[in-house]
C-alpha cells in the first residue's frame, strides 16, 4: 500500500498543477450538466462515518477501534483514486479529510495533496484551504518539525492542551487569514480557551 499511496501522491501533485495552470490561462465555457462529474455517493459515505465516529468526547473514543476503522477506510478511498471514481472537488475534499486522519507520513502527504486539488477546484475555499493549512501542520508534527500554520493542538497526560511548535517567522498572519486560519494570537486564546473548559468540568 506503501508504494501505491506514493505514487498516488505524485499523481495528485502533477493534476494539481495542471488545474493551477488551466485556471490561469484558460477560459472555462459553460459544461452541459449531463458532462459534469457526479459526486461519489460512497466516499460521501465514508466521509460521514468518518466524521461521526468523532463526535463523542475525546476520552469516550475507543481509539484502537477507530483506528482500524480508519485504516479500513483509506484503503476503500485509495482504491476509489486508482479507478478514477475521485472527480469533482467534493470528492477530493472528502478524501483529503479521511487521509489526514492517517498516522503515518504518506498519509498525510496524500492528504495535502487532495486537499489541494479541493481548494483548486472549489469555489468556497475556506474549508479546503483550513484543510490545506491542517495537513501541512499535520505533516510536520508528524516529522517531528514545528508546524506553520498553527492549526494543530496536543493534549498531554493530564488532560492539558497545548499549541503545538510553531515556527512563527515561515507564513503570515496575512497568509493565516488567506487560508481560513486563526492569527497566532487567536491561536493562543483558543489554548486557554480549551484549558479553562477542561477546569470548568472539575
Amino acid at each position: 500500500m506503501r508504494h501505491l499511496t506514493t505514487k498516488a501522491i505524485t499523481i495528485l501533485y502533477c493534476i494539481s498543477a495542471q488545474y493551477s495552470i488551466a485556471s490561469n490561462e484558460v477560459t472555462i465555457h459553460e459544461i452541459p450538466k449531463e458532462k459534469v462529474a457526479q459526486e461519489n455517493k460512497l466516499l460521501t459515505d465514508l466521509f460521514t462515518q468518518d466524521q461521526s465516529a468523532r463526535i463523542a468526547p475525546h476520552r469516550d473514543i475507543d481509539w484502537k477501534s477507530l483506528n482500524h476503522e480508519d485504516k479500513t477506510r483509506r484503503i476503500k478511498v485509495l482504491k476509489m483514486l486508482e479507478n478514477g471514481h475521485i472527480r469533482t472537488s467534493k470528492d477530493y475534499y472528502h478524501a483529503a479529510l479521511i487521509f489526514q486522519h492517517g498516522n503515518k507520513s504518506e498519509d498525510i502527504r496524500l492528504a495535502h495533496a487532495l486537499a489541494t486539488i479541493a481548494a483548486t477546484l472549489i469555489e468556497d475555499k475556506n474549508k479546503a484551504n483550513w484543510l490545506k493549512a491542517a495537513t501541512w501542520d499535520r505533516l510536520m508534527m508528524n516529522l517531528g518539525r514545528p508546524q506553520w500554520y498553527g492549526t494543530q493542538f496536543v493534549k498531554d497526560d493530564s488532560g492539558n492542551w497545548s499549541l503545538y511548535n510553531i515556527d512563527s517567522d515561515i507564513v503570515s498572519d496575512q497568509q493565516r487569514i488567506d487560508w481560513s486560519v486563526r492569527t497566532l494570537e487567536e491561536s493562543k486564546a483558543m489554548e486557554k480557551s480549551l484549558n479553562s473548559k477542561k477546569k470548568s468540568k472539575h
